[in-house]
């Protein structure tokens, strides 16, 4: 470029400025001086006070390169060439007048000087004291820590993380402050006062346009038409037919800096010297190498002729999705512009970017191929029915009121986060499910009073299949200090409301933000499941809700209603049931369901078992199960009735289900474990289960117990359980579904927890239940502690300990290994032990300690000592090494399958027992 002019701002304020010549068509027919000649006071009047703008422009536009060094160039020279894209986008039809080019000028030296903190701070705004400052920072922590942020680290940041924090405002909030900036001041070092408009009555008249046309750049397209489609009229001083026609500016101004994608923005030099990082990088990249577009055929093309290595690989493919996006920016501006009766751009696309094989063309790829593979749904309400539904969760209908109430969980924890983060008076949350009768058709409500939602978020996010919406950016700017408080959602995975059309097809979610009054409340409707489009809108008068919250309705399918349900009484739920160890589908009351499906609540869940809400109770209390009656905790999870059974309880089975449930069992055993469980805390310090061992009397012959704990995934249920330990162990979710998770308590905390139930079981163990220790053991060397004590390891003689183990391989060279279930002989309805032979040892080498229900158990306990190894097979191979000095690796390939063999190992009333076995032979030594 030709530098022309220097501007002379003050003492030391030096800018260099294009001469006019060097200035593109679309400014210079703009001032020129024969196309105005008659009106060249008001003309010059405009041209003098954008120069002036420029200059000062410019020295703030240096500053942002030491806030935001990775990002291409800002400067100046960014300005310029806007001017120049936007001649070439224009065409040469379009013609501005002396006050538009005014406007688009000023508004294109502003659009992005607020990516630097010094803009923020003329602006009289320390970019650490907005209100979106918490949040920005949180989310940075959230990202590198995976927890919410402690309010210390609020307070006082990390450095690192703060900075980036700090990049990320001035690029989110740089457009709004932008339409700020024409209109500050700030004092001179000779105390006048300065702005960045001087001309007053310019600055007056044209200000805040300036600003808003500027700031409209990130703006949507239908926000731009609503906002800017009424052209200004001049001021006094100008001539009344240079009115500026905002719209078009505006478009203008948007297409240029999104068409903006060359080598001036990406010196070499400042690549070199700035330590980019890897994204970064391949924006500079693509830049470097792409040329300054040409008009053909109304579409901008761009080339790259010095083409992509396949090392560059992710640099073109970032040019081909950016300039794909110009194209689609290019594109809906020329729909603008033609919906609005104005005259469109030459320019209406960018070139070869309709496939990436035909971008290769203009950007030629070096030894590679560009293959886009894409995920293309054809169906996506297919998809969603199924992975929302019962592909993903199976064919039980009560996980979708699981997902439903967790979410309704959820906004009301954020609402309580959010009292507590502003210091406000505490918030008293709850969630309320009920059902109701209108006709023939059963309906079943959960309302929370929670945070609410938009109509943004209702037709927006609530709806993006597999995103959760709960700390996205949508819901924050709605919600300010919810990343920085402590709310952190059972809900991650996008997918949980879908759920809800395995209950019935036509669904309500009737919901009111927390800013909003009753009229805001928003009405999202599905009239038959997720293959019609829902219909959104404002609620009745009737469905308004008074309260800020979210109320989910849905008419449940007939299967799910019992043929019980009358209108006056209410009635029973046909609900599948996980009872130990069968799966049951029973009639089951709504309170019963609720108690069952979310036994560790964060917030109080109300229920009623009458229509329409009455005698509504409060089902689960928050945080009850940590200090609740152990009894009736127990019962919750068995879907017993709290307060144990009574005669009507076993009609409400199913005719086509086994007579008997397992009520009865349940209740003994909730009954006789409920006052031994015992909190446990994660690594925090906090309660994380509430826990027993069961008790030797409950021990099966197969040395196990019934099934009668569950691990949740937050608040709610799962289908998995620790073995042989009964209650309730939070847990964090395995998979999309929360159908599995796993154990937060921490090692230390369970450690601890089994040492005082080895203690218990030992003192309460008659000694005629042989094999008791078994089970115990198991988990106590799982959870690293010691059970040497204990006998478990069988021999002729009977059951010994570690210590008798150690000295009963010493006095042998070979012995054989055996498992116990072989031994094991039904005579009628009795089960009986066989002998074993004096040189047979049996144990459970396979036996581990183990999470029920399909969950990824293999790194929980994390007991880096066994490694992979089962707790038996592990403590066999230390007392191998104890008694014959051999190390346990190579005692361990004694037990290949390979080298197994059948045997007679034992003998039962004089018969004998040949079962496979695993030869133990210890090698002799090497002299």
């Amino acid at each position: 470029m030709i530098l022309g002019d220097i501007a002379i701002l003050g003492d030391n304020d030096i800018v260099m400025q294009l001469d006019d010549a060097s200035r593109p068509e679309l400014w210079r027919k703009a001032f020129d001086q024969d196309t105005f000649a008659d009106k060249s006071s008001a003309r010059d009047r405009f041209k003098r006070a954008l120069l002036d703008m420029e200059g000062r422009a410019g020295l703030l536009a240096n500053e942002i390169a030491s806030d935001m060094p990775e990002f291409t160039q800002h400067d100046i020279s960014h300005t310029h060439t806007l001017w120049e894209i936007a001649n070439h986008i224009a065409g040469p039809e379009l013609n501005l007048n002396p006050a538009e080019a005014y406007v688009l000028g000023g508004a294109i030296l502003v659009h992005d000087l607020a990516m630097s903190r010094a803009a923020h701070q003329l602006a009289g705004k320390n970019l650490r004291d907005r209100r979106e400052w918490p949040d920005a920072l949180a989310n940075e922590i959230r990202k590198a820590r995976g927890r919410p942020p402690h309010p210390l680290e609020l307070a006082s940041p990390p450095d690192d993380l703060a900075v980036k924090a700090d990049k990320y405002l001035l690029r989110l909030l740089h457009a709004e402050v932008a339409q700020e900036l024409p209109l500050i001041s700030w004092t001179a070092l000779d105390k006048s006062t300065e702005y960045l408009i001087n001309d007053p009555e310019l600055r007056q008249a044209y200000g805040r346009i300036i600003g808003r046309v500027a700031a409209s750049h990130h703006w949507n397209s239908d926000e731009v038409t609503r906002s800017l489609s009424s052209p200004v009229g001049a001021p006094g001083f100008a001539p009344i037919d240079w009115r500026v026609d905002t719209l078009v500016l505006a478009c203008l101004l948007r297409t240029a800096d999104a068409a903006h994608l060359d080598a001036t923005r990406s010196p070499s030099l400042l690549a070199a010297v700035r330590g980019l990082p890897p994204l970064s990088n391949d924006h500079w990249l693509f830049q470097a190498r792409v040329q300054r577009p040409y008009l053909k055929n109304g579409r901008l093309v761009f080339t790259a002729p010095d083409g992509f290595s396949s090392g560059e690989m992710s640099a073109w493919w970032l040019a081909y999705e950016t300039l794909s996006m110009v194209d689609e920016e290019l594109r809906n501006t020329d729909s603008v512009l033609a919906d609005s009766g104005r005259s469109t751009f030459s320019a209406r696309g960018v070139a070869n970017v309709e496939s990436p094989k035909a971008f290769s063309v203009v950007a030629p790829c070096r030894e590679w191929e560009p293959v886009e593979a894409k995920v293309k749904v054809d169906d996506v309400a297919g998809l969603v029915r199924r992975l929302g539904g019962n592909e993903l969760y199976g064919e039980n209908w009560t996980v979708a009121l699981r997902e439903i109430a967790t979410n309704a969980c959820d906004a009301v924890k954020a609402r309580e986060a959010l009292a507590d983060y502003r210091g406000g008076r505490p918030f008293a949350g709850r969630v309320t499910v009920w059902l109701e009768k209108d006709s023939d058709e059963v309906w079943l409500s959960c309302n929370d009073n929670g945070i609410g939602m938009t109509s943004a978020i209702l037709g927006g996010k609530l709806l993006d299949f597999g995103n959760t919406s709960w700390l996205s950016s949508d819901v924050v700017r709605e919600n300010p200090g919810l990343l920085a408080s402590k709310f952190e959602p059972s809900g991650r995975f996008g997918i949980g409301f879908f759920s809800v059309f395995m209950m019935g097809r036509r669904v309500q979610v009737i919901s009111r933000p927390v800013s909003a009054g009753p009229a805001d409340t928003w009405v999202l409707e599905f009239s038959d499941g997720v293959e019609h489009r829902p219909i959104l809108r404002k609620a009745t008068h009737d469905e308004q809700l008074e309260d800020p919250g979210t109320t989910v309705r849905v008419q449940l399918d007939e299967d799910i209603c019992s043929e019980v349900f009358t209108k006056e009484k209410g009635g029973f739920l046909q609900a599948r049931i996980h009872r130990m160890a069968w799966r049951i589908t029973e009639r089951i009351s709504l309170v019963t369901l609720i108690r069952y499906l979310m036994p560790a609540s964060e917030v109080d869940i109300w229920a009623s078992d009458h229509l329409g809400g009455r005698e509504t109770e409060c089902a689960v209390a928050k945080h009850e199960w940590i200090a609740m009656d152990g009894v009736k905790l127990m019962r919750r999870m068995l879907a017993l009735p709290e307060n144990g059974l009574d005669a009507d309880d076993r009609l409400n089975m199913d005719d086509d289900v086994d007579p008997w449930d397992g009520k009865d069992l349940a209740d003994e055993i909730s009954t006789h474990v409920g006052g031994m469980l015992k909190i446990v805390n994660d690594v925090h310090g906090m309660p994380a289960g509430r826990i027993a061992m069961c008790d030797p009397e409950m021990l099966e012959i197969d040395l196990s117990y019934p099934t009668v704990s569950v691990v949740t995934a937050g608040p709610a249920r799962t289908s998995t359980s620790l073995q042989n330990v009964a209650g309730i162990l939070l847990g964090r979710p395995d998979g999309a579904a929360r159908e599995f998770a796993v154990p937060v308590a921490s090692l230390s905390s369970m450690g601890g927890w089994v040492e005082g139930e080895m203690e218990r079981i030992s003192a309460l163990a008659d000694d005629a239940q042989e094999g008791w220790p078994v089970v115990l053991a198991e988990l106590v060397w799982k959870l690293d502690r010691d059970a040497q004590h204990l006998p478990c390891w069988r021999t002729r003689q009977g059951w010994i300990d570690y210590s008798e183990l150690v000295r009963w391989i010493s006095g042998r060279s070979e012995f054989y290994v055996a498992e116990p279930y072989y031994f094991r002989v039904e005579v009628g309805a009795e089960d009986l032990v066989a002998d074993l032979n004096d040189d047979v040892l049996s144990f459970e080498m396979g036996r581990n300690v183990y999470l029920s229900g399909g969950a990824n158990s293999s790194d929980w306990p994390a007991n880096i000592k066994h490694g992979p190894r089962q707790a038996y097979m592990y403590m066999f191979g230390r007392a191998v090494k104890e008694a014959w000095g051999v190390e346990p690796e190579d005692v361990y390939t004694f037990f290949r399958r390979s080298r197994a063999r059948h045997m007679e190992a034992g003998r039962f009333q004089g018969r004998p027992i040949v079962v496979p076995v695993h030869p133990i032979i210890r090698q002799p030594a090497a002299e």
